[in-house]
């Protein structure tokens, strides 16, 4: 379930309602918005991805109250960062993640330092899982993942293939109409069955499941606006697992 709160001033549909504003500063009533999503729709979601795009000017106060509710709701949270940094940097936005209470978050794989990244990721005291930006749901895709190449491959299998190499948690792959079956098993092959393959793309892009399917077990699929922006989003959730369930088993 991916968390994403727009407010009503940022923009002119699929914003969260009024009413959380009331009495709340805007920090408050994004994270009240979250908090009511992973309570309604916590027994069809595995995992909540909050976006930090949607989330700039929270504390760790309110991370660690949204992070708290998902863990007592059973899931899993995995803050979509897209974290892609030198190693120094890197270092202090894993930490201040970790004091957030995150699982995992997503990364971009782009300045190549996924090696280092999953090291300074894994601790004795914390461990966070890093979900490696491979094929993304985005058009723009096509043009730096795909037809771009790295020693004659293209570039989300060279990405695809340091997961593997790198022992990185999984792979984050889009589900939408430029992504084929055929390179979801690439993917899959080259990062082993083992890792988790993140599928964004189902719902407001109008993904195709048939593409998350190609990906086998161990895929977490990523609905977010097509949930929580619904009239009911216990029901849109309960919908979607029905579907899920269906063409995926």
């Amino acid at each position: 379930m991916g968390l994403d709160p727009a407010l009503p001033r940022q923009r002119t549909r699929q914003t969260i309602d009024e009413k959380y504003l009331d009495g709340a500063d805007e920090n408050e009533a994004r994270l009240r918005f979250c908090l009511d999503i992973v309570d309604s729709t916590k027994e069809f979601a595995s995992a909540f991805k909050p976006n930090q795009q949607y989330l700039i000017g929270w504390t760790k106060k309110e991370h660690l109250r949204l992070t708290s509710a998902i863990r007592e709701a059973g899931a899993v949270s995995i803050l979509d960062y897209k974290l892609g940094e030198i190693a120094d940097s890197a270092e202090s936005a894993l930490f201040h993640i970790r004091e957030c209470g995150y699982d995992a978050l997503t990364f971009n794989p782009l300045l190549g330092n996924l090696e280092t990244a999953v090291k300074l990721a894994r601790n004795k005291e914390s461990w966070l899982g890093l979900l490696v930006l491979t094929l993304a749901s985005n058009p723009e895709a096509v043009r730096f993942q795909k037809n771009a190449t790295v020693s004659g491959k293209p570039f989300y299998m060279a990405v695809a293939q340091d997961i593997g190499r790198f022992d990185a948690e999984g792979a984050v792959v889009g589900a939408t109409s430029h992504v084929t079956e055929v390179e979801m098993k690439e993917v899959r092959k080259a990062i082993g069955v083992e890792r988790l393959v993140l599928i964004p793309g189902v719902g407001a892009q109008k993904g195709e499941l048939k593409v998350a399917r190609a990906a086998g077990q161990n895929i977490l699929i990523n609905i977010s606006r097509d949930i929580i922006y619904s009239q009911d989003p216990r029901r849109k959730a309960k919908d979607y697992t029905s579907v899920i369930h269906s063409l995926i088993s």
